[in-house]
């Protein structure tokens, strides 16, 4: 607590630092008040130069607005939390900074914006501390904190938040001044200043604007022109709104760098002297004589000639052989090459013919004729690996012999007989080689299957069917009457964030898919089974997330600092909705054992109570009678049997004797502290 906190109501000071001085308070309370009381007044006047105000009788709350603005409640501190006054702002992640008051207002609450000369207020921080300068820098000499310096005192200094207020506003005049490097944000004015556009005064000492310079020189700029003639033609340009353009024609090219214009003749003009190259140029050749043009000096100098794979380059005025293989002839005449055939002989590869009774040529394919070609046209004893892919060995192709009719049909007859076992010559050794059976063959072995299931089957009605695996579901289904989970929760959790892998339930590390009994949500609607989940929201076990399927459960939790090896029954009736109706769950080992079979009250003071009708067994009543209570055992036990004797004798109210008492000893002591 501090002063600013202090009310300037006397009655409205009930307490300083926590500690009552209200009406009644004991004796020590005003010692303790006093003293609290000197050492906020010390702490008070430490800083002297920073004072939270408040609100003039009490504290305020300064509460953050924004980065840059408080608010205070219901309370109007626009006097002293004005515009330009310096400020420190102190908060617990603030810091503390520092700057001035930009702007105050008050309409129903106060608004207080600041300007910092750096930092800002702490989204952190919902309130903080506002100090404002103190118009003294110490307790004797007073400062004066006048923005706009009205005082005009000789004697007395102003503050440094007044003076720059005073410098940064309003105007001033300076007489023999040297501004060194001067700024001049607005207007110039005075009598050595100049704003004539036609510069009639023609001075030779008053400075001229900078908008009359400029309409000076676009006035006389406009008077003028640029002429310009070729010899028979004049133009004429306008020297403040036209520009004389320089361009190039036919062949010519123009360029302009810094203060030169350039013409130079471009690429399309040939010259006497150096090289050019010309591009759809006709030369005349009755006019034009073309000489020593050496073959290199063509684009395509040489000719190339390929075979498709292979390439040679020959150089024009070079020699190309023309060659023939076997089987061809070439011969030159005339500058023509010709290629022929040679006739095909046994020795020599060329162009054969064919006997026109036995094939046929048709566009350049030959072909057997329908009469072929005669015995005595084939050789004898052709070999089997010769006949169609040559895969039928000579031996295979022997079997075709001793066939009565055709071989597809008698291997067609024979796959129908093999399809059904039934026609097979015997039935019983083919189911056996092939691992088969039916009921009625192997009545009296048993059936193996071995990577397959048998599917089809009804319900069992009789103690000898066989159980499909939904009849045995159902049935352990109906058994169930216990649920193992890893953990129990103590308290309430948090569904989508407590139950996911690495976290920790009753000092267990879960891991995911453990079974945790969620049994002490604030919302009864949550309890029930759940699963842990690698992340994100937890969800219930499949197997428990009906009502029905909670209801009347024993769950038996394994690990766990408070709940291990412990037992809870589910109390829920078996209705309504998961989700909807307080799912409840009861301990019920261990319990509680045993039959309190006597009870017996004692006085443990020195005969403070009569006790009568103790002990007691199945029934009975215990009576206390109170003789009397020591001082120790009133209030909070710091009042001894002698201090509350001291009340013998009193004869009006303590407090009020105490108060009129201890007036004049607050005067003596303020008296006394002020003056050291």
């Amino acid at each position: 607590m501090t002063v600013s906190n202090y009310s300037t109501t006397s009655s409205n000071n009930t307490s300083i630092n926590s500690i009552s001085i209200a009406e009644g308070m004991p004796p020590s309370n005003v010692n303790n008040a006093i003293r609290n009381e000197l050492s906020d007044l010390r702490t008070y006047l430490n800083d002297k130069e920073w004072f939270i105000v408040g609100d003039r009788d009490g504290a305020c709350t300064f509460t953050r607005a924004s980065a840059t603005s408080v608010t205070v409640a219901s309370t109007d501190v626009t006097s002293d939390y004005h515009a330009n006054r310096r400020v420190k702002i102190v908060g617990s992640n603030t810091g503390t900074i520092y700057g001035i008051v930009s702007s105050s207002s008050f309409s129903t609450n106060t608004t207080i914006n600041f300007t910092f000369d750096s930092g800002s207020i702490s989204g952190s921080d919902s309130t903080v501390d506002v100090y404002v300068g103190s118009p003294y820098t110490n307790p004797s000499v007073p400062v004066v904190d006048e923005d706009a310096m009205g005082s005009d005192s000789a004697i007395l200094p102003p503050s440094q938040q007044s003076v720059k207020a005073f410098v940064t506003s309003g105007t001033v005049t300076m007489s023999n001044k040297t501004l060194t490097s001067p700024v001049l944000n607005t207007a110039i004015s005075g009598t050595a200043f100049k704003d004539e556009d036609d510069m009639s005064s023609d001075s030779a000492t008053a400075v001229a604007s900078q908008q009359s310079i400029k309409a000076y020189v676009d006035s006389q700029v406009t008077a003028q022109d640029l002429d310009i003639s070729d010899g028979s033609s004049t133009i004429a340009i306008d020297l403040d709104s036209e520009t004389l353009g320089l361009l190039g024609g036919t062949g010519i090219d123009s360029s302009a760098s810094g203060n030169n214009v350039t013409m130079a003749i471009d690429s399309t003009v040939a010259t006497l002297t150096g090289t050019q190259t010309l591009t759809n140029k006709t030369i005349s050749g009755s006019s034009n004589t073309l000489s020593n043009i050496a073959n290199s000096s063509l684009t395509n100098s040489s000719i190339t000639v390929t075979d498709g794979s292979n390439s040679t380059a020959t150089a024009l005025g070079g020699t190309i052989t023309y060659a023939a293989g076997e089987g061809l002839d070439v011969a030159e005449s005339s500058g023509t090459i010709t290629y022929s055939g040679e006739d095909a002989t046994t020795s020599n590869k060329g162009v054969a013919s064919f006997s026109s009774s036995n094939f046929d040529v048709t566009s350049g394919a030959v072909s057997i004729k329908t009469a072929g070609v005669g015995n005595t046209a084939v050789a004898t004893g052709i070999a089997a690996t010769k006949i169609a892919d040559g895969s039928v060995s000579n031996t295979e192709f022997q079997y075709i012999g001793g066939l009565t009719s055709d071989a597809q049909t008698q291997l067609d007859a024979k796959l129908v007989k093999a399809s059904n076992l039934s026609d097979v010559a015997s039935a019983s050794t083919s189911r056996t080689n092939l691992g088969l059976g039916t009921v009625a063959t192997q009545d009296a072995n048993s059936i193996a299957i071995t990577g397959g299931s048998v599917t089809g089957m009804s319900a069992p009605s009789s103690g000898s069917d066989v159980a499909t695996k939904t009849y045995v579901d159902d049935l352990v289904a109906g058994l169930k009457t216990r649920i193992i989970t890893r953990v129990a929760t103590t308290g309430n959790v948090d569904l989508t964030a407590d139950l996911q892998n690495g976290d920790t339930i009753d000092g267990i590390t879960l891991a995911t898919g453990n079974k945790v009994l969620v049994k002490s949500q604030t919302d009864a609607t949550e309890n029930g089974i759940y699963d842990v989940v690698a992340s994100g929201t937890a969800t219930r076990n499949s197997d428990y997330d009906t009502v029905s399927e909670l209801a009347g459960q024993l769950v038996i939790v394994q690990e766990g600092t408070a709940n291990a090896d412990e037992i809870y029954l589910c109390t829920t009736d078996n209705s309504g909705t998961i989700g909807s109706v307080n799912i409840s769950f009861t301990i019920v080992q261990p319990s509680n054992v045993g039959t309190v079979t006597s009870v017996a009250v004692a006085d443990a003071g020195s005969s403070e109570f009569t006790v009568t009708g103790s002990p007691i067994t199945s029934s009975g009543t215990i009576n206390l009678a109170v003789n009397s209570i020591n001082a120790t055992k009133i209030g909070s036990g710091n009042v001894d049997n002698t201090e509350l004797g001291y009340l013998n004798g009193v004869t009006s109210n303590i407090q009020t004797q105490l108060d009129n008492s201890a007036s004049l000893g607050d005067a003596i002591s303020f008296a006394v502290a002020l003056g050291s």
